[in-house]
């Protein structure tokens, strides 16, 4: 119908609907005033004409959302699948890709010993901290491809929302990491019970990992320690992960999630950038917000929001 092509027409063009039901409101408005002077006296006259118009304009009203909205969730959908179909492809040209990117890197690095293997008494000390640096650059860098390739298969294989058990995905990252926490001598704690949240498991426990190793990098008190709490809300969880570390700049608090962004004191340490924001990537995944507030020197605190289970029980 006509009204139906007017709707297609505004989606098209995106003129969205609170314009064309404005010309509506007018449209009535005048028609009413029209009525009132044509049946100044006869009120039931008025009301049967009244009622006439008013279902005639909310059936144009109705074909023409109907039209708009049909072609906005076509749009939408197609939108949806060619989002899809591009993550995909990066996620097989990241695997695809490593291997070509970490090749060079070894040779690079095998080259580097045999100079100093065969010519490292001949060099100055200056050139063999030169050529020892390079060989860790390479390193690094083949560090930070397979950290870009766990991201990709993480998101791969994240399987379909669900029911989640913080305090699984918890004990799981920190089982993980159990070695290295014990010997960097930081403690771990829980307070309270956890609750159950909407989300995926395998992105919550990568979320915890990424946090843990931060604190296995930087945090740099004996003990070091490491607390888990939440706040329950109306329909959603805070998660609040606190460390007694050195506590960011408040100058660089809002930069932490940027990828390839390292503090300036933590330029001397491993790392390349990336952990806090594959964690802020893998938490909106989940449908949640991540934020990060800061006490240097006395620690930081990661703030994670998700949507509670259904009903909300703790875990």
């Amino acid at each position: 119908t006509r009204r139906q092509k007017v709707g297609l027409v505004h989606a098209e063009i995106g003129l969205e609907p609170q314009y064309f039901l404005g010309a509506y409101n007018q449209y009535v408005q005048y028609s009413f005033e029209r009525l009132s002077e044509e049946h100044p006296a006869d009120g039931d006259a008025f009301k049967g004409r009244a009622q006439s118009l008013l279902k005639a304009v909310l059936f144009d009203i109705g074909l023409t959302l109907d039209a708009y909205f049909a072609h906005s969730t076509r749009n939408l959908r197609q939108a949806l699948d060619m989002y899809w179909r591009a993550n995909a492809e990066l996620r097989r040209f990241a695997q695809l890709t490593s291997h070509d990117l970490k090749t060079p890197l070894a040779t690079v690095a095998n080259l580097c010993d045999e100079a100093l293997d065969e010519f490292g008494e001949q060099m100055p000390a200056a050139a063999r901290e030169l050529v020892a640096a390079a060989k860790d650059r390479t390193f690094r860098m083949s560090r930070m491809i397979d950290e870009l390739l766990a991201s990709a298969v993480v998101l791969r294989d994240e399987g379909a929302e669900a029911t989640v058990s913080v305090q699984e995905a918890w004990d799981e990252a920190v089982g993980s990491l159990l070695a290295r926490l014990s010997e960097r001598e930081i403690e771990i704690a829980v307070e309270g019970r956890l609750p159950r949240v909407r989300g995926k498991k395998v992105l919550l426990r990568e979320v915890f990992s990424n946090l843990l190793s931060n604190a296995v990098k930087f945090i740099d008190r004996r003990p070091g320690r490491v607390v888990l709490r939440s706040h329950l809300q109306e329909g959603t969880c805070e998660l609040v992960i606190a460390d007694n570390g050195p506590g960011v700049p408040t100058e660089e608090v809002d930069d932490v999630f940027l990828p390839f962004r390292r503090l300036s004191m933590h330029k001397d340490r491993p790392g390349s950038g990336l952990g806090l924001y594959f964690a802020r990537n893998l938490v909106m995944e989940q449908g949640g917000r991540i934020w990060l507030t800061s006490d240097p020197p006395h620690g930081s605190e990661v703030h994670i929001e998700l949507r509670l289970a259904e009903p909300a029980k703790s875990a």
